[in-house]
């Protein structure tokens, strides 16, 4: 493929411990597109925000000098140049399915990924001086950037956005949750969706790979409770050997996925709704409610009043019979009024996430200089 494409082979700038680093390099695998790796060290970092405007990791330029960055969209704009081996299943109401859980997995396990790697004391040490010799800036010490990488992804994801004491129990257990939904999964079939990876596989992916399944804690309970999961991680890092020829697509719908749709309309959708109008109405914080977990004074977030605008567009692309077909199944669960309800907010995010673009020449303020960016 690579010798008749004028975009490969790719270089993947990445670290190996990264949520989204991973998630798109076991894309890239599997879609069989050829790439070559970069660490997104310190320089890196500062070329990649001089580049994109953008300081954080994965990103992907392209052998004619284009760049790509964020899971997502990067995702989406390969789909459509490399149809081979697709993520995307060809049904639509299934696809919009997809779409969402992949966005759920993103945005919704972020909370409990970074609750089991920074608040095991054991796990945080590790972490953060692992950090800190990749991405420590010339002249600052090592032990001081060990210390403050954990207390920022602490601070901002955590402790600072929403998390008590009333409810940190509630975040940890998140991971639990998802595990039992997962085993009980494939358990009975290769990947979430069928016979060959989709987007669910790959939201799901980031934060079981790079997080769940690599750093210490988290990676003993899901060997001993959830060990499909742990096959499944495996599978999906060497899944170009283990794809079926003829892919079937499944549904994602019967008893095991009850408790997925449950947290899904009743707790990820009512954020995103919230936190969109908490962003429209000029909030830095708002007082997040859910079926099931309640986060007093979150931080409100640009990036995910993009995320209900981009499910709702994609919503409201589909045909009567597929949103009808959706809704159906979904109704028991909750339903999607939290998605298809409530004013349209435009986070002015689609020019900046419309892939791939031209090498830019942005300068960091002081703030990203010495702090960077702490979605990575």
């Amino acid at each position: 493929m690579s010798h008749h494409d004028p975009h490969a082979p790719y270089t993947l700038y990445k670290m190996d411990i990264s949520y989204f680093s991973g998630k798109l390099e076991a894309y890239l695998r599997n879609k069989g597109i050829a790439y070559t790796t970069a660490t997104g060290d310190a320089a890196a970092l500062d070329m990649l925000y001089a580049r994109t405007g953008v300081k954080k990791v994965p990103a992907l330029h392209s052998a004619d000098d284009l760049w790509l960055f964020d899971t997502t969209p990067t995702i989406r704009w390969l789909e459509q140049r490399y149809p081979d081996n697709p993520a995307t299943p060809p049904d639509p109401a299934q696809a919009f399915l997809a779409t969402l859980i992949e966005d759920y997995a993103d945005e919704w396990l972020w909370r409990p990924a970074m609750w089991w790697r920074w608040e095991p004391l054991a796990s945080r040490r590790a972490l953060g001086r692992r950090i800190a010799d990749e991405v420590r800036p010339p002249g600052i010490p090592r032990p001081l950037m060990a210390w403050f990488f954990p207390h920022r992804q602490r601070r901002t994801w955590l402790w600072g956005d929403g998390m008590d004491q009333s409810n940190a129990a509630a975040v940890r257990d998140l991971y639990l949750q998802e595990l039992d939904f997962l085993q009980a999964v494939l358990a009975e079939r290769a990947y979430l969706l069928g016979d060959q990876p989709s987007l669910a596989d790959y939201g799901y992916f980031a934060s079981m790979f790079r997080h769940f399944g690599n750093d210490p804690d988290p990676a003993e309970i899901m060997r001993r409770r959830a060990p499909a999961v742990y096959e499944w991680l495996a599978r999906m890092w060497n899944a170009p050997r283990t794809q079926a020829s003829t892919p079937r697509w499944l549904a994602a719908d019967g008893p095991h996925w009850a408790a997925l749709w449950t947290r899904i309309c009743g707790d990820y959708l009512p954020y995103l709704s919230q936190n969109a109008a908490a962003w429209a109405a000029g909030k830095k914080r708002f007082n997040a409610r859910g079926a099931s977990l309640s986060f007093n004074g979150t931080l409100t977030h640009h990036y995910r009043v993009w995320c209900l605008q981009v499910l709702r567009r994609a919503w409201r692309e589909l045909d009567a019979e597929a949103r009808a077909q959706i809704t159906a199944q979904l109704a028991p669960y909750g339903g999607l009024a939290a998605l298809d309800s409530g004013a349209d907010v435009d986070a002015g995010l689609d020019a900046l996430y419309t892939l791939p673009k031209p090498p830019g020449q942005h300068k960091a303020g002081w703030r990203i200089t010495l702090l960077g960016q702490p979605r990575n």
